[in-house]
């Protein structure tokens, strides 16, 4: 029995991930401080290092729309356990993989080369880059998740306030 051409298109189609949809992935976003001296730190949980060239992240500033803050540069990696650090140009500290002019929005979110939501932290109620709950505000504090980057897909259970890292 052969199957109608319009009919194995729409198995097809139905497979294929739309823009906004949350994919499994062992990249996270770890911790955020916003702006110029800002940083986002990116949290590979896996067990093998994962390619991150042409990945984004995205800012979510009250706009319709998130707007693009930074383009991973091809060749870029994170190894198993390791972090990935985007930073704002006043960033005092010494490890800096990718600088932006500053961290901005009321939240972030990070996308793979397709356009493929990976992640996101949202801070404010009505942030699109929020995922369930908006992550409780921390005026002078980062918003970080647990040592192991937990992830349950609600920002008010997954991210505290901490202290920055310099």
């Amino acid at each position: 029995m052969t199957m109608p051409g319009s009919l194995l298109l729409i198995f097809v189609l139905a497979g294929t991930l739309a823009p906004d949809t949350v994919r499994a992935s062992s990249v996270k976003i770890h911790e955020v401080l916003g702006g110029p001296a800002g940083y986002i730190d990116l949290h590979n949980t896996g067990a093998a290092t994962i390619d991150i060239g042409g990945w984004s992240v995205q800012a979510c500033t009250g706009a319709a729309a998130p707007v693009e803050l930074a383009t991973m540069p091809a060749g870029s990696e994170i190894p198993a356990g390791e972090h990935f650090l985007i930073t704002g140009q006043g960033f005092g500290g010494t490890v800096q993989q990718l600088v932006v002019e500053a961290i901005v929005g009321d939240g972030e979110m990070l996308l793979d080369r397709r356009g493929a939501r990976i992640d996101s932290v949202g801070w404010a109620p009505s942030s699109p880059c929020r995922e369930n709950q908006a992550a409780v505000s921390c005026p002078g504090f980062a918003q970080a998740r647990d040592a192991v980057s937990r992830d349950t897909d609600n920002n008010k259970a997954d991210f505290g306030c901490i202290l920055p890292i310099d």
